[in-house]
């Protein structure tokens, strides 16, 4: 039964992690282009704050922020009254945030100004800037609306255990602005037009999420929205907005940083563009953890406890998070070179993105670990310690970002601050759950954790081999595609590395990939 269970997991989470790695794949290409078209001067540090908005909802949602309250209510009301009535709770669900979202919209719309300065208190000093991002953010609005929506349905498609498409949402959303911009570069649109139109189609992107999930949920018989209110919508509402407020932590802490890095000219794009990176393997892991584990964890609630599955679920992710942290700490440089270092993206642009992508290294396997301690608490519908750990986050990063940054090292130090967030929420709800009894590290469970620390120090000790032996094609004198063959190069000896020393040091367990004794 137990290796069942894990080739489950194993499996819907490499399905959900494969469709994130398309997404975040277009939407490296898509940053690329962004960085060629706008480089890194105010009109890219006001699209990009504009953009923190709308990122901070998609990530939040689409790593399983609305599945965190939703899901394990929705599947109790299945079990207790039947599929039917669970049906009509979520359309009730939908009715509501329909309504609510559009009176938050209007009111964005009317207060863009100050939002853009709740995101970038900096650009109080620079009125160009300031008055950019009040236009972009104006433009990004509806596509709150839409995609919030979108990602409510696509939580009832998570509940039914039909991942697939609710997970290949992101890459449509992310190929039609990739259309876009290669559209702009063919013209060869001026920076301050081709934001604009950026902003028009991050709206669009949010229609087109709401037209899958609809067209997916045909076969489904859910009934039209409603607004009736029932004692299942109070349910929600007392669990849903900490759930969701919990589940939004680490996508909060980099708002603070977006804050902490608008105090230097610059500095904002660079830590979008550092983000951009980390957000591949974080995004890769956390959405699994944040849909598939919490399925499993809330169905296990019957049985065994959602907790039964928190050691393999730990030792996946960080079979996982552990070498792509490594990877982005000893390659920084080269990855924001192969992938930024073109037209409008200079040297010091370069220089700046490389050093806040390693200090957001350093945090991704923390961060890793958190998300799956959450999910704990999430299919127990007990969000009190979740918001708690979020809570301290914000203020460690708050606290690290006001003493670290300075005006000649903000981006850097911002994604420091993230790290040190990251570690103290991970610590904090680890604390947590072995105070409670759900978590008992032992030798066996500890094991391939362990396994996988020392197989990520032997790959780094590669990687750095490895950059040696290609200083030649990866230099900035030589073409594109030699450079990026290259940079792949490094990265593929670097995983045969690790996955050569985690199978035979057993970092693996965790997955199904050979049985297991007894």
């Amino acid at each position: 039964m137990k290796d069942r269970e894990a080739s489950s997991l194993a499996r819907d989470s490499a399905l959900v992690g494969a469709a994130t790695i398309a997404s975040r794949l277009l939407g490296f290409a898509r940053d690329v282009l962004i960085a060629r078209l706008l480089g890194g001067g105010p009109v890219a540090d006001a699209y990009l704050a504009a953009l923190r908005l709308p990122n901070l909802v998609r990530r939040v949602l689409g790593e399983g922020g609305l599945n965190a309250p939703f899901v394990p209510l929705y599947l109790a009301i299945a079990r207790e009254r039947g599929l039917g009535e669970a049906r009509r709770f979520a359309a009730q669900a939908t009715g509501h945030l329909a309504i609510f979202l559009l009176l938050l919209v209007a009111l964005g719309e009317m207060a863009a100004p100050w939002l853009v300065l709740a995101l970038a208190g900096g650009f109080a000093q620079e009125p160009q800037t300031l008055a950019y991002a009040a236009l972009y953010t104006q433009l990004m609005l509806p596509f709150l609306l839409l995609t919030t929506l979108a990602s409510l349905l696509a939580a009832l498609l998570n509940a039914e255990r039909r991942f697939a498409v609710a997970a290949l949402a992101p890459a449509l959303m992310n190929a039609v602005l990739l259309a876009l911009l290669i559209a702009l570069h063919l013209f060869g649109t001026a920076p301050e037009a081709a934001a604009r139109w950026l902003s028009i189609g991050v709206s669009l992107t949010g229609l087109a999420h709401l037209v899958m999930i609809l067209l997916a949920l045909r076969g489904l018989g859910l009934p039209w929205p409603r607004l009736g209110w029932s004692p299942d919508m109070t349910r929600l509402l007392k669990t849903g907005g900490a759930t969701l407020l919990a589940a939004s932590a680490a996508q909060l802490v980099l708002l603070v940083a977006t804050q902490i890095a608008s105090i230097e000219p610059g500095a904002v794009s660079a830590l979008y563009y550092a983000d951009r990176v980390f957000q591949l393997p974080l995004g890769f892991v956390g959405v699994a953890m944040g849909t598939v584990v919490l399925s499993e964890m809330a169905e296990a609630a019957r049985e065994d406890g959602p907790d039964a599955m928190l050691g393999r679920s730990l030792g996946l992710g960080l079979a996982l998070g552990l070498p792509a942290a490594t990877a982005l700490v000893v390659l920084a440089d080269p990855i924001v070179s192969v992938l930024f270092e073109h037209g409008r993206f200079g040297a010091e642009d370069r220089e700046r993105t490389a050093a806040a992508l390693a200090a957001f290294g350093g945090g991704l396997p923390f961060a890793v670990a958190a998300k799956v301690f959450g999910q704990v608490y999430f299919a127990r519908r007990q969000s009190r310690l979740p918001l708690v750990s979020g809570g301290l986050a914000l203020l460690v990063a708050v606290l690290a970002g006001l003493a670290l940054a300075r005006p000649d090292n903000a981006a850097p130090m911002a994604a420091l601050a993230a790290t040190l967030a990251f570690v103290a929420q991970a610590v904090w709800l680890g604390a947590m759950l072995i105070r409670d009894g759900i978590w008992r590290p032992g030798a066996s469970n500890l094991r391939p954790v362990a396994a996988s620390l020392v197989s990520s120090a032997l790959m780094a000790g590669a990687l750095v081999l490895l950059l040696r032996l290609t200083a030649v094609p990866l230099a900035l004198d030589q073409p594109g595609w030699h450079r990026l063959g290259a940079l792949g190069m490094v990265c593929a000896g670097g995983f045969a590395v690790y996955a050569g020393l985690a199978w035979l040091l057993g970092a693996l367990e965790a997955l199904p990939l050979r049985k297991r004794r007894g």
